[in-house]
């Protein structure tokens, strides 16, 4: 069978057009949209992070529509084999007079920090995207010497979400968000069958920026331990639990590669247990969840209802969202007697909220369950507020004199 080589510059000219076949007709505004609009005249590098097929290039090119753009995808393999200075050349030919220069996909590129920093230095104005964490991290900072800024977007917001459906904000809609999840194929109704989409998706991102890109040898084990986590999201766990539910195959240090190389790939993310010592928090059993609520009944095999952990990792997204840093400003909490709080939220040196996230809390054992933890808890941060998510319920529950916990409808808090 004969391949058809494309020369550098055949590549870029079919890559325009499509970036000129872009149609507005079905973007929705993203939360996003003006702090990228806002950066733009900023000589730094503006790094847009996230998950695969959660939006980033529409939401590009609907920020530079009315620009000249000089658009590459490195996700073409033609490009692989390129050097960085041939790749400038052609798209100069093809983008004479470009004021920005739009990188898709960075991370596919080999060394691309350096074809970065040279671009930086020849004085280009640069927007780049990536599927990878890894790009939000130190290594990131030392590579660009710190001179960039960096976007994370994830899949809809509930917000956005409404804003794509037309809905109105109610526990039926954001039930309906929490079965559906936030990729926009799917909110938009593109996709045919969306547990179909989902799973698809899931495996893509395994297969291209995982076994391919680490260069698993048995990937077999991989999705072992993925399907493992899947089916124990939001519930406290370990590498080494894991490693002892599949029977020792693979390792624990195995799983804890895996774990990280999963959170570079935006699939799971995990909070671990606040403690004042470092060592605590690290030693600590994680709590995971994954990038998007739709993934959780789309790959979980349990047959018990997941909307409980749907509804838990909606919030945990949703703190994210809100900015949020896992193991830095965002943890679970267990109290000196060991009841546990779902989200402790820091703010600098103190401890601003406690969480506790709960379907129904109608039954009398349930409510006096999630107020006990979050009295204890309170006994060890004073200053916190008191937080129970619930589906559908509104109030506030006195504890002591000057004490409450206030009860928010997760369609309301996911609105705020």
């Amino acid at each position: 069978m004969n391949t058809v080589t494309y020369s550098l510059e055949e590549i870029i000219k079919k890559q325009k057009q499509e970036f000129l076949n872009f149609s507005q007709s079905d973007y929705i505004q993203r939360t996003k949209e003006q702090e990228l609009r806002e950066s733009l005249n900023s000589a730094l590098i503006k790094i847009v992070l996230g998950p695969r097929r959660a939006g980033k290039s529409r939401l590009i090119q609907k920020v530079l529509e009315n620009d000249k753009v000089a658009y590459l995808n490195f996700e073409e393999e033609g490009f692989l084999d390129a050097s960085g200075d041939k790749i400038i050349e052609a798209a100069s030919i093809i983008y004479p007079n470009a004021e920005f220069w739009y990188l898709d996909e960075i991370q596919d590129f080999p060394f691309w920090e350096t074809f970065i920093n040279k671009l930086h230095r020849r004085g280009y104005n640069l927007i780049i995207t990536g599927s990878n964490a890894k790009l939000l991290s130190s290594e990131l900072a030392t590579a660009l010497t710190g001179r960039h800024i960096a976007i994370e977007l994830l899949p809809f917001s509930y917000n956005e979400y409404l804003s794509a459906t037309k809905n109105k904000k109610s526990w039926q809609s954001f039930e309906a968000y929490l079965n559906t999840g936030g990729f926009p194929e799917i909110v938009l109704g593109k996709a045919v069958n969306n547990k179909t989409y989902l799973k698809t998706l899931f495996d893509s991102i395994i297969l291209k920026d995982l076994v391919r890109r680490k260069k698993i040898r048995n990937p077999i084990y991989l999705t072992n331990t993925i399907s493992l986590i899947a089916n124990n999201v939001t519930s406290r766990t370990s590498a080494r639990s894991l490693s002892k539910a599949l029977q020792s195959t693979p390792s624990p240090t195995t799983i804890e590669k895996y774990l990280q190389y999963l959170r570079e790939a935006y699939l799971v993310e995990s909070t671990r247990p606040f403690a004042s010592k470092i060592k605590e928090r690290i030693q600590g059993e994680r709590k995971p969840y994954l990038i998007d609520t739709g993934f959780i009944g789309a790959i979980n095999s349990a047959i018990m209802p997941t909307l409980g952990k749907q509804l838990e990792n909606s919030i945990y997204l949703e703190l994210r969202r809100k900015g949020y840093q896992a193991e830095m400003s965002l943890f679970y909490y267990r109290t000196t007697d060991g009841k546990e709080i779902d989200f402790l939220i820091r703010n600098g040196h103190l401890t601003d909220s406690l969480i506790q996230v709960c379907l129904d809390i109608s039954s009398i054992e349930t409510r006096e369950r999630e107020v006990r933890a979050l009295t204890k808890a309170k006994d060890e941060f004073p200053q916190a507020k008191l937080i129970i998510i619930t589906a559908d319920e509104f109030g506030t529950i006195k504890i002591e004199k000057n004490k409450s916990i206030e009860l928010i409808p997760a369609y309301e808090y996911c609105k705020i």
